[in-house]
């Protein structure tokens, strides 16, 4: 009985989205364009898409010759590693504690900074997730 009701309740489900989707692609197909001014400016469009990225790549290229841009590269690159060196310690810290779901207030520079722990190792610094990777 109740499987013969699984089944037709099944068979509601296909043919609802059937519909959906018919309905989806009749609205697609009102939906387009056909007018030659469109495809005109669609294409200028996409020109200056492409104009406006060949600028861009040359001049990052040019960026990547200035030995400022490189040493704030390489800045970057090491606050990012020296960031999740700090993240993998905090984890490993927490990793000794029995852990049971905390929350505290820290006082720094900027305000009080609230920070909060839930037992599924889960730890957040002003409501945002600190991601252990």
């Amino acid at each position: 009985m109740i499987h013969d009701k699984i089944q037709l309740a099944i068979k509601d489900l296909q043919k609802l989205q059937d519909e959906l989707k018919e309905c989806k692609k009749e609205i697609k197909e009102e939906e387009k364009i056909e007018d030659e001014k469109y495809n005109e400016l669609k294409k200028g469009m996409k020109e200056m898409k492409d104009q406006v990225k060949e600028f861009e790549d040359n001049f990052l290229e040019g960026l990547k010759k200035s030995d400022f841009y490189n040493k704030m590269r390489e800045e970057r690159l090491k606050a990012e590693e020296d960031l999740a060196l700090a993240r993998e310690k905090l984890f490993k810290l927490l990793e000794e504690v029995p852990f049971k779901a905390f929350e505290f207030n820290v006082n720094n520079e900027d305000g009080f900074t609230k920070i909060q722990a839930l037992p599924e190792m889960k730890i957040f610094v002003n409501g945002k997730e600190i991601k252990k990777g």
